[in-house]
């Protein structure tokens, strides 16, 4: 299974490739790309790799690597790409060696001005098997959601059109099987400019999700309605949506629901801002990868280049649909020399089907990053995440700590070295443990 998802991640690093030499080679599009890539290696040591409360395995990893970021803008096409892989190479012997990859692209394709656009993006992220366990090496799997379909705007004056959106999506989990899915979305928008910085719409939906396995059980069909307003002022940019939802399961009782999505950003001086998420609705796992490839990478990100950080290791990776209600702010603050992001959240979920995964969490991050001289860097990292699994009784607190000294010998050169300490207190027996994980890195910059 992994060797089939090495050799699928390798076609889509060739793919990647291919795209970005045939743009480059277009007419003026040289001008409009930019490629930006490093190549590096890192070796890590884990004094707890497996994470375990009685029995902690120590571990040095070798891990080569590749990041990259591509975008490329013309009168016909818009690209966005990024992509981080390495080759982990367990030397101890405690885990197979293994390829792994996260990916993140979307292409808007113009077929006919103003008239129809053809969309695009694909995700390849890294998540748990089995979210009440451990996140070690053993507990990870890969994920890739593919989304892609036409739009027509059809204009009914100079402040009123239309938008119609086809949608096909898959979803393909490496070892959790039972999540593999096809939906199919047609969406209807009538769109109105209330003033240059004012926009209203309405909007319909409807969803039909169909399960590779147990479909008798999972498959459903979704019906939105909803309100969206957006303001985008000179400090204040604002996009809410309001209206309601309902789902009819191939099997069992239809459900509704209200829904309400608000995103805000304040610029409250010309260095900082405040931000505000917060959502209820309806959502699954695919819904949530979907809309976290979207989400910018994070400006700070200390750690251990090793292991890494997916983008949730807790995301519970099974079929059933929850009710989520989340709410997160943030205050960000970019300076000459120090940068800081600080993030704290509040979420509840309650699933159709089965309750076992229903819980309550809350917690946040704080990231600094601090120029100490002209190429040397100080990162700094504090994370706190408390989950309550309401049907069994089970509490976990995640507390992650983080420092890293990063340097640049060159335009092309740099080497950064992390410390990281890990723990959780569980008050379930034998899910407790603590790590520290030291690793250094050397990376040539393109």
């Amino acid at each position: 299974m992994r060797q089939r998802l090495a050799n699928q991640m390798l076609h889509r690093i060739l793919h990647t490739g291919i795209h970005v030499a045939v743009l480059m080679a277009l007419p003026g599009a040289a001008k409009a790309a930019r490629l930006n890539y490093d190549i590096g290696a890192s070796v890590m040591h884990s004094d707890n790799i497996n994470l375990s409360q009685d029995d902690p395995i120590d571990e040095t990893v070798l891990a080569p690597r590749l990041r990259f970021t591509f975008d490329h803008s013309s009168s016909v096409l818009e690209t966005a790409l990024r992509g981080d892989f390495q080759y982990l190479d367990y030397t101890g012997g405690s885990y197979d060696n293994d390829l792994r990859g996260e990916f993140a692209g979307a292409l808007d394709w113009t077929m006919l001005p103003e008239r129809l656009h053809f969309f695009a993006r694909d995700s390849l992220s890294r998540q748990s098997v089995d979210s009440l366990v451990a996140f070690t090496p053993g507990n990870q799997q890969q994920i890739n959601v593919f989304e892609a379909g036409p739009s027509l705007y059809l204009r009914f004056g100079e402040a009123m059109r239309s938008q119609i959106d086809l949608r096909y999506t898959n979803s393909y989990a490496e070892e959790t099987e039972t999540l593999n899915n096809d939906r199919y979305n047609l969406a209807a928008r009538l769109i109105r400019d209330l003033s240059p910085t004012d926009q209203l719409s309405f909007n319909l939906e409807a969803t039909q999700t169909d399960y590779d396995s147990i479909s008798e059980f999972y498959d459903y069909k979704r019906y939105d309605g909803y309100f969206t307003y957006n303001t985008a002022l000179s400090s204040v940019t604002m996009n809410i949506d309001a209206g309601y939802s309902e789902l009819e399961p191939r099997s069992g009782e239809s459900a509704s629901s209200p829904l309400l999505r608000a995103q805000i950003e304040w610029q409250l001086m010309p260095r900082s801002k405040l931000l505000a998420n917060l959502s209820y609705e309806f959502a699954d796992a695919t819904q949530d990868l979907i809309l976290r490839a979207d989400q910018p990478v994070p400006p700070v990100n200390p750690g251990n280049p090793g292991i890494g950080n997916p983008d949730n290791p807790d995301l519970q990776i099974v079929p059933d649909i929850f009710k989520q209600k989340r709410g997160m702010l943030g205050y960000e603050y970019e300076g000459d020399r120090l940068n800081v992001l600080v993030q704290p959240y509040y979420e509840q979920l309650r699933y159709i089907r089965d309750d076992s995964f229903d819980q309550n969490s809350y917690g946040g991050q704080a990231s600094a990053r601090y120029q100490l001289r002209q190429t040397w860097y100080l990162n700094l990292l504090l994370a706190r995440q408390q989950r309550e699994f309401i049907d069994a009784s089970r509490d976990d607190r995640d507390t992650t700590i983080g420092a890293g000294l990063e340097a640049r010998f060159s335009r092309h050169w740099g080497a950064q070295f992390d410390y990281q300490y890990r723990k959780r207190d569980s008050n379930v027996g034998g899910q407790n443990y603590t790590e520290n994980v030291v690793a250094l890195a050397f990376t040539y910059f393109r």
